[in-house]
């Protein structure tokens, strides 16, 4: 009978430890947003791309690299997944808010013709462009987005 107190009190002391250790799938997100900084990826949460001015809960996850100056070029959205916004030139993609430049033209359609499915959106801002993803994929799929996202940086920085 002793033992078995001794047992169950190591159990109950053990048991809020157990609450500390990852899951699976929050070690494979870890692994990946360390992958992401690697890259010179940020990882941030951010609102969902097609939310109203009046939401404001961050519940995407937006992987994005800083452009080297700010830009005066517009911000814009481009979505897929919602009906909100109107209708760009790629099957659906959404444009939402502001719609880019025509000198984006050939850009996003290269970027949008082999995009993972699980990103949602391209967000593009002043300081910086990104990518609201799911995090579903793995480490190849984020190499796939950090390439997309160095075509972006890199046609921002050339237009300014």
């Amino acid at each position: 009978m002793t033992w078995l107190v001794i047992i169950f009190a190591i159990a109950v002391v053990l048991s809020p430890l157990m609450w500390f250790k990852q899951s699976p799938r929050q070690k494979r997100i870890s692994q990946l947003r360390s992958a992401a900084a690697g890259l010179n990826l940020q990882v941030s949460l951010h609102r969902r791309p097609e939310a109203r001015e009046t939401e404001g809960a961050l519940s995407s996850v937006c992987y994005k690299i800083r452009c080297g100056q700010e830009s005066s070029h517009s911000a814009w959205v481009l979505h897929r997944f919602s009906t909100r916004g109107w209708a760009s030139d790629w099957e659906g993609w959404q444009w939402f808010n502001h719609q880019a430049d025509g000198s984006w033209s050939d850009v996003v359609e290269d970027i949008v013709k082999d995009m993972p499915e699980g990103v949602s959106a391209i967000i593009m801002q002043s300081t910086s462009v990104g990518m609201i993803w799911d995090e579903r994929g793995d480490e190849e799929q984020l190499g796939q987005i950090a390439k997309k996202l160095m075509q972006l940086k890199q046609h921002a920085e050339n237009k300014c």
